[in-house]
């Protein structure tokens, strides 16, 4: 068990266990809560928004 793993994952709401990552949610170990994230978007050239070259 990797405890620095686990204290870097949410608890689930549910019943406290430590969830883990699953593709675009975090799924708790114990009761199979899931908690699904949002797509991340790229900001685009916004106020104050600037890309820099990579």
């Amino acid at each position: 068990m990797d405890f620095l793993n686990d204290a870097a994952q949410p608890t689930c709401p549910r019943c406290g266990v430590a969830m883990h990552p699953i593709a675009g949610a975090d799924e708790c170990r114990e009761c199979g809560y899931r908690i699904e994230w949002p797509a991340a978007e790229h900001p685009g050239d916004g106020e104050g928004i600037i890309d820099f070259p990579g």
